[in-house]
């Protein structure tokens, strides 16, 4: 049953088109019950648009629906948008819809920030109706169904219902050809009594929603036939501890398929298991009682005046060298308040909490485990003494650690709204809070000697304990975390389990451990190992935060120019640019940097002299040699410039992506690839004159001389014109190197002088 809860509906219930009266059928017959008015065989609109009898067209378009079709399709898509707390909630939902005869099917996908549900319904005739969501199936008759859901009987559109009293005005808003738009605006209370039954149900709302408007847009042919629906409505609902927030809702839906022959995916397999046995419904049941008593007990603390927690929370990963964290809390969230103000206003919060002497090992094995990853946030856990979490009224959370010598005070600040994307994009909230839904726990209540006194025991279900202990299983075949593995001398896993006490109707205290089972040696057996346990204790205390707060703020203020300092080294380290402007922030930057006391440099976490200095370097270097790369013009380089050009690029180790991105891509494939664009000519044709080892005798011209020469000069620094010039003297069938010839022609170079 929690998982039909859970599954079915999310705030918004999702679509579920209905069948309707089963009287039979008469010539243009309005009939009228309890709860809706539906007109029979009506053959045109044209009477009643004259007439301006809106009511009767809706009454016409719904029966078409429930009962004078007998096939059609429907698509549906929609959104809801609501504000929870300080960020966005966000639904949306789409379904498919079947009506083949007296079967009906759909399929329904809806898509939260939290969670991802799909479900499908089957029924035939109306006597039962299959639920199937992660792979479970449970059937209902009808009238158990409509225990906790409008389902199959009622005259209405995705839960509206249309009645002479509850449709309030209604106009037309196209009347073109065969298409009809009318607009029909609702009552709040008359049309939304089924759909404020299950958005309490399904959403865990501690209240019917309200509704301030609802309004249905319905487009049919002028037989009335369906072409689409639109919904618009707005509502407010409350929920334990988040107080009232108001929900958009917006539901576009589309017919086809009207008449046509559908085929209902996978009917035969829905079909055997719609012929299993009903279940029954119990809303009553007793793990509900316990969350509901669990709920009042939580309630029942004095949230406006502040609450006080204290406890510990200890990891156990050497026997012996537990890792305790002392917490001590003290907060208040005035609930009242939660719709007059701004939310950031109505949350009050100072924390403290203290690791036991144990916790620089933890931080030790943690760096040798992730080696540097932590890099100086691993320093200054190594000495942390205490961390102080005050909250300013406006959004934002103060952090201040302080070291066992207290020499520095490092203050953080974080925004609320930050921590929460922070914690939703790196856990899947959706999985945990539809698992909490949906059987993760055995709930076990024991009274206490008085009334008002309880406890609830709460254990894993074997289902999800197999899931928990198959992840981890996983976790440990992977090589890395073997190491791991061994120090705990894990064997397997054991459990999860929450005490909850109850002293005089309130919350008093919380007890939660995960155990696993740590294999024994040969003398000894094995044992039941808390790696974590969790221990709270509450009760009503007022605080004023006004002193902390201010402290907090001081310290911040006096470590902002740090901070800026910080984002402005990091910028420029992270982020090069070729230019003297650059090089002069940069200097500027490092010397505030040398400037500050040592252990606040410990707060930039980089070498920032060394960093600065490298850049320093490859900066100047590229600046240089794009001074001298601007003498050339690269479209019709000689020998001359090319053995220039060659110097400046092989002069300093010059980086080349940062040279890529100064002087572009064309620029860059030239001078990268200098030897290319080597002009060989007057080489060639002198190799046929260098015969014998007289030099003097080969009669080459002052040009050739200066032009061999200026090759040579290039392939001193470009390796490759070297290894050309080499292979050219071999194929010529003259046995010398370059080393050879360069003597030769330096010889004749220096009598031309």
């Amino acid at each position: 049953m929690k998982k039909l809860f859970s599954k079915t509906f999310l705030l918004l219930a999702i679509f579920l088109p209905l069948f309707g009266c089963s009287s039979e059928p008469q010539s243009e017959v309005i009939l009228s019950d309890d709860e809706s008015t539906i007109i029979k065989d009506a053959k045109s609109t044209d009477g009643y648009l004259e007439k301006k009898d809106y009511k009767s067209l809706a009454y016409a378009y719904i029966y078409k629906i429930k009962e004078g079709l007998t096939t059609y399709k429907t698509e549906t898509s929609g959104t809801v948008k609501a504000k929870v707390l300080f960020f966005d909630y966000d639904i949306s939902y789409t379904s498919v819809t079947i009506k083949n005869g007296s079967t009906f099917y759909s399929k329904d996908h809806s898509v939260s920030s939290l969670m991802t549900i799909d479900t499908e319904y089957y029924m035939v005739n109306k006597d039962k109706i299959l639920v199937a969501s992660d792979n479970k199936y449970d059937v209902y008759s009808t009238e158990e169904f409509h225990k906790i859901s409008y389902t199959v009987d009622q005259y209405m559109v995705m839960g509206y219902v249309f009645t002479d009293k509850s449709i309030v005005d209604a106009e037309v808003l196209e009347d073109k050809g065969e298409v009809i738009k009318v607009k029909y605006k609702l009552d709040n209370e008359l049309s939304t009594h089924l759909v404020k039954k299950d958005f309490k149900n399904s959403g865990g709302l501690s209240d019917y929603p309200t509704f301030k408007d609802v309004n249905v847009t319905l487009t049919m042919k002028r037989d009335f036939t369906p072409v689409a629906y639109q919904i618009d409505a707005t509502y407010t609902a409350s929920k334990a501890f988040l107080g009232s927030t108001e929900a958009k809702q917006h539901t576009d839906c589309v017919f086809s398929s009207i008449e046509e022959k559908i085929d209902i995916p996978n009917e035969s397999f829905l079909s055997g298991k719609l012929g299993e046995a009903p279940k029954r419904i119990d809303t009553n049941d007793e793990e509900t009682s316990i969350k509901k008593d669990l709920l009042n007990a939580l309630e029942k603390l004095d949230y406006k005046h502040g609450v006080n927690v204290k406890g510990s929370l200890a990891l156990n990963l050497i026997e012996g060298t537990d890792v305790t964290l002392a917490i001590d809390l003290d907060g208040f969230f005035d609930i009242e308040h939660i719709t007059d103000k701004s939310l950031y206003n109505l949350i009050g919060l100072h924390a403290t909490l203290e690791p036991n002497e144990n916790f620089a090992s933890l931080v030790s094995l943690a760096k040798m485990l992730l080696s540097d990853k932590l890099g100086s946030i691993g320093d200054v856990l190594s000495d942390l003494k205490t961390l102080e979490i005050v909250y300013d009224g406006d959004g934002s959370f103060y952090l201040v650690p302080t070291n066992q010598e207290d020499k520095t005070t490092i203050v953080g600040k974080a925004k609320l709204t930050d921590a929460i994307d922070i914690v939703l994009k790196n856990f899947n909230l959706g999985a945990i809070v539809n698992g909490s839904q949906n059987d993760t726990f055995n709930f076990k209540k024991t009274s206490g000697t008085k009334e008002g006194d309880f406890t609830v025991e709460m254990t894993l279900t074997d289902e999800v304990l197999s899931s928990i202990v198959e992840k981890i299983e996983s976790f440990f075949n992977n090589p890395d975390n073997s190491l791991i593995k061994t120090l705990l001398g894990y064997k397997s896993f054991d459990s999860i389990k929450a005490l909850i006490t109850v002293k005089d109707g309130a919350l008093s205290s919380v007890d939660a451990s995960v155990n696993y089972i740590k294999a024994g040696s040969t003398d000894e057996e094995d044992k039941k190992i808390a790696l974590l346990d969790l221990h709270l204790d509450l009760k009503n205390a007022a605080y004023d935060f006004a002193d902390r707060l201010t402290n907090a703020e001081e310290l911040y203020a006096s470590y902002n120019e740090i901070l800026d300092l910080k984002t402005r080294l990091d910028n420029l380290l992270d982020h090069v640019y070729v230019s003297k402007a650059y090089l002069a922030d940069l200097d500027k930057a490092v010397e505030e940097f040398t400037a500050l006391e040592e252990n606040k440099k410990v707060f930039f976490g980089r070498d920032v002299v060394n960093e600065a200095a490298s850049i320093k370097s490859d900066v100047e270097n590229i600046i240089l040699f794009v001074k001298e790369l601007e003498k050339y013009d690269l479209t019709n380089l000689d020998n001359a410039a090319i053995l220039e050009l060659a110097k400046a690029y092989y002069k300093n180790s010059l980086k080349f992506t940062l040279l890529k991105s100064e002087i572009g891509d064309e620029a860059y494939q030239v001078v990268n690839d200098l030897s290319s664009h080597v002009d060989y000519t007057i080489f060639d044709n002198a190799l046929a004159k260098m015969d014998g080892d007289d030099e003097t005798a080969w009669g080459l011209t002052s040009d050739e001389i200066v032009g061999i020469k200026t090759i040579i000069e290039i392939s001193k620094v470009v390796s490759s014109v070297g290894t050309e010039l080499l292979m050219k003297l071999l194929m010529a069938g003259k046995m010398m190197t370059v080393a050879d010839l360069e003597t030769k022609i330096n010889n004749l170079y220096s009598s031309l002088s």
